[in-house]
């Protein structure tokens, strides 16, 4: 009996030993700010050309947002851990903000304050944050983008390398199509982006914002996908958003 007791005590102190190691060992968190440093937004040209696409009586009208060259985005705390972070983020030269992040390319929240609570799990967690303007419209600039891969208790996947696409359908009551875009950009004669609303299919070939209209209905399907010269898919883990679902409160067409 003594035995049995004894073998169940080491069996418990093993496991409570365990989980408090995951918790307190300063290696489940990997530093990849390194890595991250390779990653680079090219930031698109500033011109008067307004960009518009129309097929199937839908078209794409770019939008001309309001630039914010100084206005700079910067995370305070590190390192992370599993579960609820508190992020602090330090914000200049942008009285107006918003912040949206974007995580693994699906999950997708805006804040109006610099210090939030975010959930970060076992694994590779592509976190990405941006400033946005008072329409939600991203800034595409690198000061006002952060984005770094966090793992936790895992080997880092993600390529920062590599060109990638991440999706951003501002949540307004008109649809906006707006997407970011890192270590690519796009032009008549290289890299293009993909856009497919209810089955008509558009191919973009300048970063910007984009209005949509001429749709007849509130619920919506929209797929970006980012292809090369050749309209192949580039690899990479979000460069096909896969189809995603919108809806127009206000439709008036």
């Amino acid at each position: 009996m003594k035995n049995k007791i004894y073998l169940l005590s080491c069996v418990v102190v093993i496991f409570l030993s365990c989980n408090t190691e995951k918790e307190n060992n300063p290696d489940s968190y990997r530093d990849n700010k390194e890595q991250s440093e390779t990653l680079q937004l090219i930031e698109p040209k500033i011109d008067k050309e307004i960009k518009n696409y129309i097929v199937n009586e839908i078209s794409l009208t770019e939008i001309k947002a309001q630039q914010y060259p100084d206005a700079s985005l910067s995370l305070k705390n590190q390192p992370f851990k599993e579960g609820l972070n508190a992020l602090h983020f330090t914000i200049e030269n942008n009285q107006n903000f918003g912040i949206t992040t974007i995580q693994n390319n699906y999950t997708i929240q805006t804040h109006s304050s610099a210090i939030f609570e975010q959930e970060f799990l076992t694994g590779n967690n592509v976190f990405l944050a941006f400033l946005t303007d008072k329409n939600k419209l991203a800034i595409k600039t690198n000061k006002a983008t952060f984005l770094e891969n966090i793992v936790l208790f895992d080997e880092p996947i993600f390529n920062t390398k590599a060109p990638h696409l991440f999706y951003y359908l501002p949540q307004n009551n008109q649809a906006i199509l707006d997407f970011c875009l890192l270590n690519t950009s796009l032009s008549e004669n290289g890299n293009q982006l993909e856009v497919i609303i209810n089955e008509t299919v558009f191919y973009i070939k300048k970063w910007a914002a984009y209005q949509i209209e001429g749709l007849t209905k509130k619920e919506n399907t929209i797929r970006l996908r980012l292809l090369d010269k050749d309209k192949k898919l580039i690899p990479g883990p979000f460069n096909d958003s896969g189809e995603r679902m919108f809806t127009i409160k206000n439709q008036n067409s």
